[in-house]
């Protein structure tokens, strides 16, 4: 227990004080995010200070795999998958990169992760049983491991919400792999949450350094991969289902949003204020209500998670995964709620 916390505390030390430096330098060098009419935010913001997240996950992984904690053969493809998404968004942070260069490179990054076995083959679904993807495998894990990692840049638009989903999600994994003993995850998730509540120190509203790129596409890609490791692992096996009724919030969210904007020929990837959490903004609360608004509902979905793996029979895995959706619908009636209140007025 001793090690463990001291490996949270250099986690978020060393986090935060890489925070620091970063935005430091985002002064320096003016890697600053300008506010447009696209923005939740209204004043100059330096940006890319997730990077400290990144980097400190890689450097405490590597002490682990030098002192014989874990081994390289378990974490080297999770390694050099998650470094080539996050120097991907580290790039787009400083120049933006066109649509279809960063659409081959991220079929390359996922052609990566297959040959590092992080390929999603099959689920397991309460009352259908398991659901195997045969050839369509290495579709199903890009738009999973890819689909993910944009919506955690997605969601990434206001002040502390991607960190702070971040920290409740890791906690909950750290909790979960902890009891199955599944090292690679409850280590993984031992350090997200460190390093996440570091860099929450400046991110937290008013946020004085925003995550960027590079640390959303970073934090989104690892919880996707681990999703799909801890599914598949023979021992201290986690449902992928799991991983993603922790994430439901962003998932939702970032898919509702994407199957409306679709079909009116918007470009997906374009910067937009149609979010839940943007158009709440938009309504009238605050940064920080909305961001513990949905810490709230995220807390309410780990206690779900936790209720899904330790039920004893199909039927009810089904009732608390159909469960998993009502915090987001809870936050659709608000919006709506707001939005024609102030139409009225």
């Amino acid at each position: 227990m001793l090690n463990l916390l001291v490996l949270l505390g250099l986690s978020f030390i060393l986090s935060a004080g890489l925070t620091w430096i970063i935005r430091k330098l985002a002064l320096r060098y003016q890697v600053i995010d300008i506010p447009t009419s696209r923005s939740s935010h209204d004043k100059p913001t330096p940006r890319g200070g997730g990077i400290a997240i990144a980097v400190t996950y890689f450097l405490i992984i590597g002490l682990l795999i030098m002192w014989g904690i874990l081994s390289l053969e378990k974490v080297g493809g999770l390694l050099i998958s998650s470094l080539a998404i996050t120097i991907l968004g580290l790039i787009d942070d400083l120049v933006t990169l066109p649509r279809n260069p960063r659409v081959v490179i991220w079929l390359v990054i996922t052609g990566f992760s297959i040959v590092f076995g992080i390929s999603l083959r099959a689920i397991e679904l309460p009352l259908l049983g398991m659901i195997k993807f045969g050839i369509f495998s290495p579709l199903v894990t890009f738009l999973w491991l890819i689909g993910l990692t944009n919506f955690y840049n997605f969601m990434d638009g206001i002040d502390g919400l991607a960190a702070s989903e971040t920290i409740l999600a890791a906690g909950f994994l750290l909790f979960f792999s902890s009891r199955a003993g599944n090292e690679v995850i409850a280590y993984s998730s031992f350090i997200l949450l460190g390093a996440a509540g570091g860099f929450l120190m400046d991110n937290f509203p008013p946020a004085k350094i925003f995550m960027g790129d590079g640390g959303s596409n970073f934090l989104g890609f690892m919880f996707a991969a681990l999703a799909v490791l801890g599914g598949k692992a023979e021992a201290g096996q986690i449902p992928f289902v799991v991983p993603v009724i922790l994430l439901n919030m962003f998932l939702l969210d970032g898919s509702v949003t994407l199957i409306k904007r679709l079909p009116k020929g918007k470009n997906w990837l374009e910067p937009h204020r149609d979010h839940y959490y943007q158009r709440l903004i938009k309504s009238g609360l605050s940064h920080l209500q909305v961001t513990l608004l949905y810490s709230i509902l995220n807390g309410v979905l780990g206690g779900v998670a936790y209720a899904y793996l330790i039920a004893s029979s199909d039927l009810v895995r089904a009732g608390l995964l159909a469960l998993s959706g009502v915090p987001f619908v809870f936050v659709v009636i608000i919006t709506f709620r707001r939005e024609q209140r102030i139409s009225s007025n």
